[in-house]
């Protein structure tokens, strides 16, 4: 019974290696597929790319503490209704669930779409050690570009505008 034990035990072992090896998480680069979202919209409900397919998207990491991610919130905001035929704006947002993030939000008036990292996945396979950090995203679900840190409008309209031109 004991060499019986050891083939079962040793098959198990065996076997989670193989599927933790299935398993490789997703990483953030630029020129390679965007990861998948593991975040949640204010309603509770799964956020994913696939929503906004066809367009470029502007995957914005904020915090509630972060400055810089305030302080260019306004041009986001601005400028997803200019660009919105060609690019959506989406911010990630990294705070713990005890925050209120859409107070916030609706005290600043966004109305970009916004969704919560809780368990710091989707933080974790984009590589974000800092907000603001934001990512281009094309159409075809490619990284095409990454920020790191705040950008004013005049920058962040040079973006939109190539993305459009590049017939987002």
């Amino acid at each position: 019974m004991s060499v019986n034990l050891k083939k079962v035990v040793g098959i198990l072992l065996i076997g989670a290696a193989l599927l933790l090896n299935g398993c490789k998480e997703e990483k953030a680069e630029v020129g390679a597929a965007a990861p998948e979202l593991a975040a949640y919209d204010l309603k509770g409900n799964q956020v994913s790319l696939e929503q906004w397919k066809g367009k470029y998207i502007y995957l914005n990491f904020w915090a509630s503490s972060c400055g810089g991610c305030l302080a260019e919130m306004p041009s986001m905001e601005k400028l997803s209704k200019e660009f919105g035929d060609s690019i959506v704006v989406v911010g990630i947002n990294t705070d713990k669930d005890d925050m209120n993030i859409k107070a916030l939000l609706d005290e600043h008036q966004i109305s970009f779409p916004n969704a919560r990292d809780q368990l710091s996945i989707t933080q974790e396979r984009y590589r974000v050690t800092g907000t603001p950090t934001s990512f281009l995203i094309d159409p075809a679900g490619k990284i095409t570009a990454q920020y790191v840190g705040m950008l004013r409008e005049p920058e962040l309209k040079a973006i939109f505008e190539k993305s459009r031109q590049k017939g987002g």
